[in-house]
Formats: C-alpha cells, sequence, structure tokens
C-alpha cells in the first residue's frame, strides 16, 4: 500500500502544545473539511506531488476523492478541489468516478466500515492509475477498502495522498 501525507494533524483531544506551523496545518485541513480554502489545498497538494520523486510521470493518472459520508460533504469537500488540482496537475478530474447513492453516517473512528452505497464508474478505472485523495488518513481503513475495490474494477495502480496524518 503506497500513501503519502502532507502534515500531521494532532486531535484536539491530546491538548499538546503545538507550534504555529502544526496549528496552521491543523487549521488548513479543519477548512478543507468544511470546504473552504479549496485553492490554497491545491496548491498545497500539488507543490507536494511535484516534489515527490514517486510522481515522476502523471499521464495516465486519474484524479478520485475518496467519498465522504454525505453528497453534500462530498460535493462541498471535493468537487471544486479536485477540479482545479486536477487542472494544476495536468490530469483527469474523477470526481464523478465514485458516486454517493444514499447517504450513510460517518463511519471515522469505527472499526467496521464499509463501502456499501457507494457506486463505482468502471470507465475511471479500467487500466488506469489512480491518485486517491483524502482529507485526513487515520486507521486507513477506508482507503485500503476504496484501493481494494478500485483493483478489482481493472486499476493498475491505486496511490493514495492525504493532506494530513493524524499522530
Amino acid at each position: 500500500m503506497v500513501t503519502f501525507t502532507v502534515f500531521s494533524n494532532y486531535p484536539v483531544s491530546h491538548k499538546l502544545k503545538l507550534t504555529t506551523e502544526q496549528k496552521k496545518a491543523i487549521n488548513l485541513v479543519l477548512r478543507f473539511k468544511e470546504g473552504a480554502c479549496t485553492s490554497l489545498a491545491a496548491k498545497v497538494f500539488e507543490l507536494a506531488i511535484s516534489r515527490m520523486e514517486y510522481f515522476d510521470n502523471l499521464e495516465d493518472y486519474v484524479l478520485i476523492p475518496i467519498p465522504a459520508s454525505t453528497r453534500e460533504r462530498h460535493r462541498q469537500r471535493f468537487e471544486s478541489f479536485c477540479s482545479e488540482l486536477a487542472f494544476r496537475l495536468l490530469i483527469e478530474d474523477g470526481f464523478q468516478a465514485i458516486r454517493i447513492e444514499h447517504d450513510r453516517e460517518q463511519q471515522k473512528g469505527r472499526s467496521q466500515r464499509d463501502i456499501s452505497g457507494l457506486v463505482f464508474d468502471p470507465a475511471y478505472f479500467e487500466g488506469r492509475d489512480i491518485l486517491l485523495i483524502d482529507d485526513v488518513l487515520t486507521t486507513g481503513r477506508s482507503f485500503t477498502l476504496v484501493k481494494r475495490e478500485l483493483e478489482k474494477l481493472g486499476a493498475n495502480s491505486v496511490t493514495g495522498i492525504f493532506l494530513a496524518k493524524t499522530v
């Protein structure tokens, strides 16, 4: 499993003394979750990806977000972000590749997660390299479930990149 993260995420419950930079990163993550800071988040992802030797050639990649729990949250968080980031990276915008058929309850922190309620459009995946993006990587369970489904549907590779990883 290949994943990359840009920042570390420190849950508020940890009550740690954080640096100004750590606080700024947490604020960006929280604002991104609300659908704000789209351009800034796209720029951060673009800079991070462009500096990784792993991504020497993005020509065949398609950018796909891991779906949020509701259609509205998903649209709010990812629609314009994916459009802008795909444009910046010169890759296909796969925002429409996974559709939320019905809103699901939030699954963060639950040991049993599933991808029921999601509809995958195989045309985006077969024979393609997927750049699967999301806001925060905590356990990696959502990433793993979606990655396995994309591989079943014929994706060549699935690489995850996240704005932050929970510490």
